[in-house]
């Protein structure tokens, strides 16, 4: 009897949010759907300017957060010399510490993208809300963040295959304009 009360006991921990901030599909396969789902936000261009620079804002005390972090830049770094509709791909390094740095650093570096790692479901709250003010396309390989406001996120669908989450509302409020014909193949969050 006691065996099952800690086996369930260690079940309900494990359903706490926050504790499954896990990346069904790895980086590499995240990285070029993000950047071909940027192509169908119409109003994208216009709030990239003159580059596409993705913030990497990542936890530095969680593992998880650092492995997607290094992940995600030694992916970046292969695409160094390339466009999307002419514009160079770039990316800056977003140590999360507090509000304030992050917003520093976010302006200093010129961020129209976040690519929040795992590790930062607590943070999320203030990453949206600095989203929405700069309008900072959010993205994501945790499924549970899209669900709690991340505008585009990959997840898994039954058949193995990488599924596309758009949260709607969210990315309306950073100023994204998706096409009908992604969202035709997208799971949509309203």
């Amino acid at each position: 009897m006691r065996s099952y009360r800690w086996i369930v006991l260690g079940l309900l921990l494990a359903a706490v949010p926050g504790s499954a901030q896990t990346m069904p599909m790895p980086v590499d396969i995240q990285l070029p759907l993000f950047l071909k789902i940027l192509t169908y936000d119409r109003s994208f261009v216009y709030k990239a300017r003159s580059a596409i620079t993705i913030g990497v804002v990542y936890l530095p005390g969680d593992p998880e957060s650092v492995k997607a972090k290094d992940e995600m830049v030694a992916n970046l770094q292969r695409l160094a010399d390339r466009t999307i509709k002419n514009l160079p791909i770039k990316y800056v390094l977003l140590e999360f510490k507090d509000v304030a740095s992050l917003d520093k650093a976010v302006k200093a570096g010129k961020v129209n993208v976040f690519y929040v790692a795992p590790g930062l479901g607590d943070q999320l709250p203030h990453l949206l809300k600095m989203a929405r003010a700069y309008a900072i396309t959010t993205a994501t390989g945790v499924p549970e963040f899209v669900q709690r406001g991340i505008s585009v996120g990959i997840g898994m669908k039954a058949d193995k295959k990488p599924d596309i989450l758009i949260n709607l509302p969210s990315s309306r409020s950073e100023g994204s304009e998706f096409d009908a014909s992604l969202l035709r193949i997208a799971t949509v969050v309203k």
